[in-house]
């Protein structure tokens, strides 16, 4: 088993990557409208605005090709290859696009150039993040695996923090007219930085599963279709509650707040960024705790409670007491949390090693690229169709009831002393 130094550089190594990967997102977002009139200049602004935002959507659609095609290199030549390969494909594009001229220099080729690499990282998320999961696992002790498999996730919230932040000081420091002009480009060098560190560490980490000659002519997919797509189907659906609670609730939730409860936008990104933390707490409590306890019972502890009161949190969010706002979108953050420290370990440990990451990536970015990426669009159009702030509410709720009825299909697995 591994020692304590390389533990701490395996936690390290996996923080990094996931850190970068959900920088890049938030940086994005945050200056989504400066890089619409840089990139998608258009007399009619919504144009700009939707085509830059389509250039970001086209990522989701990439992943489930990522999780294919690094889920195969991972269970044929190693996970290490994937999660250095991921990074690159990280690191690579977010210097293309500090780097591209805008529209006004280069014209049609500028906005052609933030596609390709949107693309391209899209695909390295695909490969990412459920090959950190299962890598960081597989080096794991029974008593660690929990902790290990959390690991990405709590880099996920990290990087999304760490993006706020970034976008808050940019806009402090500078004019508008100067980002607007190059500051903008600062936050996209920045995480070049944060990979280049990555790909130094994880390239000297040690390797955790190489197909043996027996392996060797499997094609993995292949294989999960044949013999393992109930499991498969699990992963999907399991993570319906991820995709679109954190979707929902980090990433649409600030903007909901400012424009139906009337908050400002910095109180909105106060809440926010205190409820990541309390999420990031509850992910170390409950992979603790699935340890003694199970994986299941905390599962359907964060299921049930997404499901049963969703509604009644975001009516708290509306009332006229200004800290109602915080302890709905706390309570959100804490069942969320809930749900991603255990998550993790299970997807793992529904498989055996050799289609372990073409199963989990497929399915779990499969779930995300239909659910999660679309989870604020859904959430804007019953607003806007049913005329009731809260409607959204009933579609996280159901998607965490669909979760829950899974939960109870799966086996509990947290008394396994060795991965297959």
């Amino acid at each position: 088993m591994i020692n304590l130094d390389t533990k701490k550089k395996l936690y390290f190594a996996g923080l990094v990557g996931e850190i970068m990967e959900w920088f890049d997102f938030t940086v994005y977002g945050f200056f989504a409208l400066i890089i619409a009139s840089n990139f998608f200049p258009s007399e009619n602004h919504f144009v700009s605005v939707i085509a830059t935002f389509a250039a970001f959507a086209i990522g989701f659609l990439m992943r489930p090709l990522g999780g294919l095609f690094f889920g195969y290199i991972g269970d044929k030549y190693g996970r290490k290859k994937v999660l250095t390969t991921s990074m690159f494909l990280m690191a690579f594009p977010s210097l293309i696009i500090a780097l591209t001229p805008t529209f006004a220099t280069i014209g049609i080729l500028a906005p052609i150039i933030l596609i390709l690499m949107r693309m391209l990282q899209g695909l390295s998320v695909g490969g990412e993040h459920t090959g950190a999961i299962i890598y960081l696992t597989e080096l794991s002790s029974r008593e660690d695996r929990a902790l290990s498999a959390a690991i990405p996730f709590i880099g996920v919230i990290l990087g999304v923090l760490l993006g706020s932040l970034v976008g808050v000081i940019i806009f402090s420091i500078f004019s508008y007219d100067t980002i607007v002009e190059w500051a903008w480009r600062i936050p996209f060098f920045l995480g070049v930085l944060v990979a280049v560190v990555g790909i130094i560490i994880r390239k000297y980490l040690p390797e955790s599963h190489v197909a043996d000659e027996n392996e060797k002519d499997i094609i993995p997919i292949a294989e999960v279709f044949k013999h393992h797509l109930a499991s498969f189907i699990k992963v999907f659906f399991l993570n319906l509650t991820f995709a679109v609670g954190f979707y929902t609730v980090f990433i649409y939730n600030p903007i909901w707040m400012q424009k139906f409860v009337h908050v400002s936008k910095s109180y909105s990104l106060e809440v926010n960024s205190i409820s990541l933390v309390l999420a990031i707490g509850a992910i170390f409590v409950s992979s603790h705790y699935s340890n003694k306890v199970g994986r299941k019972p905390l599962l359907l502890l964060s299921t049930a409670g997404l499901t049963l009161f969703s509604y009644p949190l975001y009516e708290l969010m509306l009332s006229d007491a200004v800290y109602h706002t915080l302890l709905g979108q706390g309570a959100f953050a804490i069942l969320i949390g809930t749900f991603m420290g255990p998550i993790g370990v299970v997807m793992v440990e529904l498989f055996k090693k050799s289609i372990r990451m073409s199963a989990v990536g497929v399915a779990f970015n499969l779930s995300f690229a239909i659910f999660g990426g679309t989870a604020p669009m859904i959430a804007t159009w019953l607003i806007h169709t049913t005329h009731n702030n809260l409607s959204l509410a009933w579609y996280l709720s159901f998607s965490a009831f669909i979760s829950f009825i899974t939960v109870l299909t799966i086996d509990e697995t947290y008394k396994k002393e060795h991965l297959d």
